[in-house]
């Protein structure tokens, strides 16, 4: 039997899979002008933690540009192109100045804008300054994370306040952890909720709680810029669902990260607010914060001397781990990286578990595709000064009945995900109330 197609299925038929990896360009590749990269330069993106940016300019590379970023004398960040206009020194050995920053080979000035504010080589006579712009791109220093947007001026959207980014009692504190693999598998992750009760749980050891192994029952929901969904369980006589938020192209949030559903709650919110960031195809980081609160964490169990760059205190998250730790009971980062530098999604078999990868990477595919035919894509819009979101826990003791439990857990998340949807407008107290007076007549308590 010759054909290869009817081989493939035969015990030990390595010999006849594919040897390549193809990649998915559309998707994957995110340098200037490459479809992906148009698109992701549509949007705002953290691309580094603020207090790594001090006295000393930072080389570094996003969305596959190399550029520096910098503090001048009166406290403005600049992020500009890493070589200098006039002779290309990198810029990385700039020298801050009242305004700008200067080139340390021939004295150029460039301020944050790109604008050439001094060539002091250069007769008086000369035009240069008001001929030149240096490649500079407009960025927000927003409590410790710097974000930049790196598409055309004339579109720049409003930079995106979300709800959690000033929601009180909370504390964020930033962290930021590199990949060596591309941005799509890492964002993939949390729209793979079926990934915990194994990868976490049940295969190789509990990472975070044992009630994390039962497998979720899981609800999409578009919405007009990304989604969120459901993961619920049941733990004893409680419906424990968790919602996650996914807004394009590469923001995510999760419930509390030591929540085991054993008390009944409504609406807490998100542990993690966080970005993938593109630094080129093969290479990615992970840009966030975590979300310190009472509430969420009522155990004190976060460790914020753990948080910080290239680490966060919760299981999994960089290569920072012995290599027998990391083989025997590995986390999500060796998940993601042992994918390869950019996975082969021909490679793939996708199961019905797959179907958040399903919804995302279409979605990804429209947006890139509409861009390309002139439209342009669908930012986070703020009501009432900000951009809700939805991640969290809400627990409810509801025990079980005669009939189909899923039936039931399904149900209820239905009825959690309405209500989160109704009061999103809301301030976070405002919200909070509704929702519990909405959801209090489920709670058999």
């Amino acid at each position: 039997m010759n054909d290869v197609t009817q081989t493939v299925n035969l015990p030990f038929s390595g010999y006849h899979k594919p040897k390549e990896r193809p990649v998915d360009d559309e998707l994957s590749r995110v340098g200037p002008g490459t479809p992906c990269g148009e698109y992701l330069r549509r949007f705002w993106h953290p691309v580094m933690m603020s207090q790594r940016v001090a006295d000393t300019p930072v080389a570094l590379r996003i969305l596959g540009e190399d550029l520096v970023l910098f503090r001048d004398l009166s406290g403005d960040v600049g992020l500009v192109h890493k070589h200098c206009s006039h002779r290309g020194m990198s810029l990385e050995f700039g020298i801050p100045a009242v305004h700008g920053i200067r080139c340390a080979y021939h004295g150029w000035c460039f301020g944050t804008s790109g604008q050439l504010l001094d060539t002091p080589g250069e007769s008086a006579s000369s035009v240069l300054k008001q001929r030149l712009f240096h490649g500079a791109y407009p960025v927000v220093d927003y409590k410790g994370l710097i974000f930049a947007y790196m598409g055309p001026p004339e579109l720049k959207p409003a930079f995106p306040e979300l709800d959690m980014m000033d929601l009180p009692g909370n504390e964020m504190l930033p962290w930021q952890i590199h990949s060596p693999c591309n941005w799509l598998q890492i964002s993939e992750n949390s729209m793979d909720p079926f990934h915990t009760p194994f990868l976490h749980t049940r295969v190789s050891g509990v990472q975070f709680e044992d009630a994390w192994g039962e497998l979720p029952i899981v609800d999409y929901h578009e919405r007009e810029y990304g989604f969120f969904y459901t993961n619920a369980r049941r733990s004893g006589d409680n419906i424990w669902v968790r919602i996650h938020d996914h807004l394009l192209p590469n923001f995510s949030q999760n419930g509390a990260l030591y929540e085991r559903g054993e008390t009944p709650r409504y609406f807490g919110r998100a542990s993690l607010t966080r970005w993938i960031v593109p630094i080129d195809d093969t290479n990615s980081y992970v840009i966030a914060w975590r979300n310190l609160n009472q509430m969420d964490d009522p155990e004190g169990r976060s460790k914020r001397t753990e948080i910080g760059w290239g680490s966060v205190d919760f299981y999994g998250q960089s290569a920072d781990r012995p290599a027998a730790q990391r083989q025997s009971n590995p986390g999500d980062w060796d998940a993601w990286v042992s994918q390869g530098p950019v996975n082969s999604h021909q490679r793939e078999n996708l199961g019905g578990t797959d179907q958040g990868l399903r919804l995302l990477r279409n979605a990804l595919r429209k947006g890139i595709r509409n861009l390309r035919q002139g439209t342009e894509p669908v930012r986070p819009q703020a009501q009432n000064g900000f951009v809700p979101t939805f991640a969290g826990d809400t627990i409810l003791r509801i025990p079980r009945g005669a009939g189909d439990d899923r039936a039931l857990i399904l149900q209820t998340s239905r009825k959690i995900a309405d209500a989160y949807i109704e009061f999103q407008g809301l301030p976070d107290g405002e919200r909070r109330n509704a929702i519990a007076r909405a959801l209090a007549p489920l709670n058999q308590i």
